[in-house]
């Protein structure tokens, strides 16, 4: 109980409450983009721990995009979008699970454009 009424305090807390969708939805690609970034920047260094940290908690990133679509109204869109997010996904548990890190600046990649499209997207919808 004392864990929750700290969060319902905590500035995140209260941030989230007052962000639009098309916000939570930036924030969340955001993330995605930095944890990716950071866990190569993490391989690089041989810090392989960090690294693979770092790339699960992108690939959370990834679900959680991934079960937000909205595949009636999205349309051919949220199909892409759903094969982007895959895609990540299985760059993220493909390093984690065998240590290929071939994928992994693909990923990176198509998390960055997933981002910036959604920035040109939230920028004229808000």
């Amino acid at each position: 109980m004392k864990k929750i009424n700290k969060y319902k305090s905590s500035k995140i807390s209260q941030d989230m409450e007052n962000l639009n969708p098309y916000s939570i939805i930036h924030e969340l690609l955001q993330g995605l983009n930095e944890h990716l970034s950071d866990s190569i920047k993490s391989m690089d260094k041989g810090n392989l721990s960090s690294a693979k940290d770092l790339a699960q908690k992108a690939e959370k990133i990834a679900f959680s995009l991934q079960k937000c679509l909205d595949f009636k109204e999205g349309g051919e869109i949220a199909d892409n979008l759903n094969y982007l997010y895959r895609h990540i996904r299985f760059a993220t548990k493909i390093y984690i699970e065998k240590d290929k890190v071939d994928l992994m600046q693909s990923a990176l990649f198509v998390s960055n454009e997933i981002l910036e499209g959604w920035k040109g997207i939230s920028s004229k919808v808000a």
